[in-house]
């Protein structure tokens, strides 16, 4: 089962995100790498109803793994005409919806089993079951039979998805089996980092008796000093600002407008933005809204600042997503104070 507040908004977004991409699961070996493999499967047959898995069986034959879906607590039974499997060990009695290669080297049937299904099932998602078992032959030959057979998953609009243990191979081996990926989905204790293009994705997760849990970590600002954008048409504000705060820990950037304050957020992505509300091309409220919609900046705390006093300006500002509202004039030791308290929230602590 999945339990927890966001598990299934974070299983959604890695099946949409990831569907067309070659994805890694790196992790320690003795982490619990497989069961978020299994949940993730899992999800993928329960709200994906049109695609099939085909599993590459290198580590666990096709029994083991029905059987770690049954220990999970996941039932793939009402899924099983939707998963094929490629053994590399045959059983006494062969098994329904699987092919029997004669080892785990046997990579030119394996590779013309898997493109025979994906003819057969295009769209489907390939689950290479252990990258580690692949790696201890040839890489030559291992680097060929990946080009093989993900040439036929994209030419059939399929995914591939696999697991790595970190540090088993040598450093030169596990970058050159990462090069076969689009994306690396990185697993630590309790903690789950990938970057998709341009979202980074910090999650904690926690493995329960009721199944996988799965959280947003909220972002932190580590660094000792600080990068804060100051966005006003009023130039010699942010100059002012700047000489007034110099003995703090802040490295202080300025923009004079609207659409350079949006063009500049996303060059440099500030650890925080004081942002003008009355300026003339582009509105304070009109900027917040675009930087919202960008996946690199839209958690950048913003502070707004502005001469309007009046409530209903400020709501507006906070139903848009601000941290914090200062009126002009404003009290430099205010206006530290505001730096503070909000960057705080995200984890700074300071200069050290």
């Amino acid at each position: 089962m999945m339990v927890g507040d966001k598990t299934q908004e974070i299983l959604k977004t890695f099946r949409i995100e990831l569907k067309s991409k070659k994805t890694l699961f790196l992790a320690p070996v003795d982490s619990i790498i497989s069961r978020i493999i299994y949940f993730y499967i899992y999800d993928m047959l329960k709200n994906e109803t049109k695609r099939t898995v085909v599993w590459l069986c290198l580590k666990n034959q096709r029994d083991q793994v029905l059987k770690k879906f049954e220990e999970y607590g996941l039932d793939v039974k009402i899924f099983k005409e939707r998963i094929w499997f490629v053994d590399v060990k045959m059983p006494e009695k062969p098994q329904e919806n699987t092919f029997y290669c004669s080892s785990q080297t046997d990579y030119t049937k394996m590779a013309y089993h898997i493109a025979n299904l994906f003819e057969d099932y295009p769209g489907s998602l390939l689950v290479i079951e252990d990258m580690n078992i692949l790696s201890s032959d040839n890489l030559q030959v291992v680097e060929s039979f990946i080009q093989i057979i993900e040439k036929k998953v994209i030419k059939k609009e399929g995914t591939i998805v696999s697991t790595l243990g970190k540090g088993i191979l040598p450093p030169e081996k596990e970058a050159l089996i990462k090069s076969f990926f689009d994306v690396i989905i990185d697993i630590t204790s309790g903690e789950i980092h990938t970057e998709i293009g341009l979202k980074v994705l910090d999650i904690y997760y926690e493995i329960k008796e009721s199944g996988i849990s799965l959280e947003y970590i909220e972002k932190k600002v580590k660094r000792d000093r600080l990068k804060i954008m100051f966005v006003d048409d009023e130039t010699e504000i942010p100059e002012l600002v700047k000489i007034s705060l110099s003995s703090e820990p802040y490295d202080l950037i300025a923009a004079y407008s609207g659409t350079q304050a949006v063009e500049l957020a996303l060059k440099e992505l500030p650890d925080l933005i004081f942002l003008d509300i009355m300026m003339p091309d582009m509105d304070g409220y009109e900027v917040v809204k675009k930087l919202k919609k960008s996946k690199v900046a839209a958690d950048i705390p913003i502070i707004m600042i502005s001469a309007k006093k009046e409530v209903e300006d400020k709501l507006k500002g906070m139903e848009l997503g601000i941290d914090d509202y200062v009126t002009k004039p404003f009290d430099m030791r205010e206006l530290n104070a505001r730096i503070k308290m909000v960057m705080k929230r995200y984890g700074w602590t300071g200069a050290k």
